[in-house]
């Protein structure tokens, strides 16, 4: 989970620049993280309030987030009102925005390399971009596969899920969210989100990262 969560937060702070970029899923990707990459590299690496909140601010534009939140609460989103969903939602988008931005510096000198031919599906609005990031360091177990799935609406290609190694990022949350549901119910892991959120997040040691492509 921690792997996944932290390898996640390298492309999360995408820019609006990125959407605009391009038609393709592959060019989609490979500019939003020289856009964060260029992020992460101001203030030499620090992981300072004023970078945390560009990246934050950047970052929202290019994820669908109702789409992941519903993809990781599952079955208990058909149980959700309306207003459930809008703050389910809320709070998750703020959870991995907090998640990331806590850690997001420490990849400040990875390489993130962008396979040129993505696997399309659904007609060609869903697209997985598949791409191997080298972690910084001297352990030759430092490359790990990350692939993008993006979803083409009428904004351009947004992502909705990450996977890892295999491990799809909104099933690991649903694995959690359900178990909650199933005690709480709804209201319950509304009420967990939101005390996740208002605990404090520790900064996380700066690290940084080119994109090949």
């Amino acid at each position: 989970m921690k792997k996944l969560l932290t390898l996640f937060c390298l492309l999360f702070g995408l820019s609006q620049l990125a959407m605009a970029a391009s038609d393709s899923p592959v060019d989609t990707i490979k500019d939003a993280s020289r856009q964060v990459l260029d992020i992460l590299k101001q203030d030499n690496g620090k992981n300072t309030r004023q970078i945390r909140q560009q990246a934050e601010a950047a970052a929202v534009p290019l994820f669908d987030f109702p789409r992941m939140t519903a993809l990781a609460v599952g079955l208990g989103w058909r149980q959700a009102t309306p207003e459930q969903r809008a703050v389910l939602t809320q709070q998750f988008q703020t959870l991995l925005v907090r998640t990331y931005s806590s850690t997001m510096t420490r990849f400040k000198s990875a390489q993130v390399d962008v396979k040129p031919n993505p696997v399309m599906g659904n007609g060609g609005r869903d697209a997985t971009v598949k791409t191997v990031v080298t972690l910084p360091g001297s352990n030759s177990n430092n490359t790990v596969a990350v692939d993008y799935i993006l979803n083409k609406g009428d904004k351009g290609w947004k992502i909705y899920n990450v996977s890892v190694e295999g491990a799809s990022l909104v099933t690991v949350y649903r694995n959690s969210f359900n178990e909650e549901i199933r005690k709480t119910g709804v209201d319950g892991l509304i009420k967990l989100l939101q005390d996740k959120n208002a605990a404090p997040v520790a900064s996380a040691p700066a690290a940084g990262a080119k994109v090949k492509g």
